[in-house]
């Protein structure tokens, strides 16, 4: 599943017990790096990994044609089609978070996507005109999908992408990999998705959340539990001044232009952390204080100022 840099980097900061044994792994796989940092005697099968990826992949790529989640979105209108297991999970917790976040976290919008340039279709170096956009917009929305019993039918010729909770998705799954090792303290890092579980050597994990201006990152610690960063500063074309990122107004099919830099979600699942911050993203940081107390979720934004990011912490460790 190629992936866009939805993600600000994270910097995997030190523990402090020298004695214990670690082992580092990396790869690369679903158009981004992965890391693996496993601490203890206990080693991970990164062949088992790797095939891991590789079956997400080929669940939920809009880049690979063959697979499954691009055989749906060139499936007919109007038929039910059964899905995996897999795919009708993440269907159906998208749609969910869709009614939770207001339409702010879609899905559904594949073919605005591609048209500003930001999918499988390639980069732009232009804007693409109002009656494109019009035209893709009327046919984007989960609202369009009706998901029930293990099968979906499409209302209208939408294109589902689901790469802002299937990166995260694929985190949970090689922690949970990792889990069944019998390793306790590791930490996963797959394009700046973060799972972080038990202790770096005696200590919590700490990552370093990237921020626009360059200055030092902001240390946030971890303990068997997820970060996702959504940020505008990674993934954007500029036209006549102006810059356009890849997460969209739900509204009006435009890119999101609001005060938010970034927004960072702590939350025990990496899938969830993922979708609640490219939410956020789309819709500023007024709704986005509202959504994190309302779902009492852990949330750091830092503001669209180029002078003086504002930093807000929500319920934040």
């Amino acid at each position: 599943m190629r992936k866009y840099s939805l993600i600000l980097i994270l910097f995997l900061l030190g523990g402090c017990l020298e004695n214990e044994s670690s082992e580092l792994i990396k790869g690369d796989i679903m158009g981004t790096s992965y890391s693996i940092n496993v601490l203890g005697d206990k080693r991970v099968d990164q062949a088992l990994i790797d095939k891991r990826l590789i079956e997400i992949n080929g669940i939920f790529s809009t880049w690979q044609e063959d697979s499954e989640l691009s055989q749906l979105n060139q499936s007919p209108l109007g038929e039910w089609i059964t899905v995996s297991e897999e795919l009708y999970l993440l269907l159906k917790s998208s749609d969910e978070i869709y009614k939770q976040t207001d339409g702010y976290f879609d899905p559904g919008i594949g073919r605005l996507i591609d048209l500003w340039g930001f999918g499988s279709s390639g980069g732009r170096t232009e804007l693409p005109k109002i009656e494109e956009i019009e035209r893709a917009f009327k046919d984007s929305s989960i609202k369009y999908l009706v998901i029930e019993d293990g099968r979906v039918k499409k209302l209208r010729d939408i294109k589902i992408n689901l790469s802002a909770i299937a990166k995260g998705y694929a985190v949970d799954e090689v922690a949970r990999l990792i889990k069944t090792s019998g390793v306790e303290n590791f930490f996963v890092e797959i394009g700046g998705e973060v799972v972080a579980s038990g202790t770096n050597k005696g200590d919590d994990w700490v990552i370093g959340v990237e921020r626009p201006d360059n200055k030092s990152p902001i240390a946030v610690k971890l303990k068997n539990t997820s970060i996702a960063t959504s940020g505008n500063y990674r993934n954007f074309f500029i036209w006549e001044g102006k810059k356009y990122m890849h997460i969209f107004n739900p509204e009006s099919g435009f890119p999101a232009n609001n005060d938010l830099a970034s927004a960072s979600v702590i939350h025990p699942q990496s899938a969830l952390s993922d979708a609640y911050a490219t939410a956020m993203m789309a819709m500023g940081s007024g709704k986005a204080k509202m959504l994190a107390d309302k779902l009492k979720l852990s949330v750091l934004l830092i503001t669209n100022k180029e002078d003086n990011n504002q930093i807000i912490k929500i319920n934040f460790p």
